[in-house]
């Protein structure tokens, strides 16, 4: 997204091209909120504009690339479910929500619908901008890897949240280990279908199983079994011989 745009500079009247790398849309009915996060992220080379209705925002969004959309929420979340999922099945673009404090059942909808992440407000500007920074990086990084950076959602039950590298269970955080996360992660995106030991290291460690590789993943998996277990959930399972599997909760296969 690198577009040259002329505009005229505020201290010198002169007319000067700006390179336009970024471009940040905000939709809501704060203007206060609006311009304190422009004061933090707008710069020569992003640009922020702002959307006051979903109407508006569409046609935003149909005039120009945006590298990531931030919803402030004041009402009602059902309202907003539709736009996101018409934004996510049309941009590949992070989508941030800010709302006020909500229930688990809401926010798993806002991941239902394609939100990456949620902050509670009131928010601070700066935190919201560095927020906006890290999804953007993490979708750029992503998009070169070509890996994926959605929520996996199973109900209200669980979440894998891949940017916060979060699993929430029945409302609760599970701590899990980077290589434990990127296991469920990966098992989860493709729910019982069986892995043998040496897909998983290949798809985990980026290598071929070597002589300790089938006690590598062997551990990994146990541990990440136990911790699952101790929260009273058996999501991976084992066929002897064959591999492992995730199984999802009851009824959201």
């Amino acid at each position: 997204m690198n577009d040259l745009e002329t505009r005229i500079d505020k201290n010198t009247h002169e007319m000067v091209v700006m390179k336009i790398e970024k471009r940040i849309l905000i939709i809501g009915d704060d203007l206060t909120f609006f311009q304190s996060a422009k004061d933090f992220m707008a710069n020569s080379s992003t640009e922020v504009s702002y959307a006051m209705s979903v109407k508006e925002a569409l046609n935003y969004l149909l005039s120009s690339e945006y590298c990531i959309v931030i919803i402030c929420i004041s009402l009602s979340v059902d309202s907003s479910i539709e736009f996101f999922r018409l934004v996510r099945e049309t941009y590949l673009m992070p989508i941030l929500v800010i709302a006020p404090k909500l229930r688990v059942s809401e926010k798993v909808a806002l991941f239902h619908a394609g939100a990456n992440a949620c902050l509670e407000r009131p928010v601070d500007a700066a935190l919201c901008a560095a927020q906006a920074s890290s999804l953007i990086q993490l979708y750029s990084d992503a998009k070169l890897a070509d890996k994926k950076v959605h929520p996996l959602v199973f109900g209200t039950e669980l979440i894998i949240n891949p940017v916060y590298r979060h699993v929430i269970i029945d409302g609760e955080p599970l701590e899990l280990t980077r290589t434990e996360f990127d296991l469920l992660y990966y098992m989860a995106e493709h729910p019982n279908q069986i892995f043998s030991r040496r897909q998983l290291y290949r798809q985990i460690w980026n290598d071929d199983l070597g002589i300790n590789g089938e006690n590598t993943v062997r551990s990994h998996i146990g541990n990440l079994y136990k911790k699952l277990a101790d929260v009273g959930k058996n999501y991976i399972q084992n066929t002897r011989g064959v591999g492992y599997k995730f199984v999802p909760p009851a009824g959201e296969e």
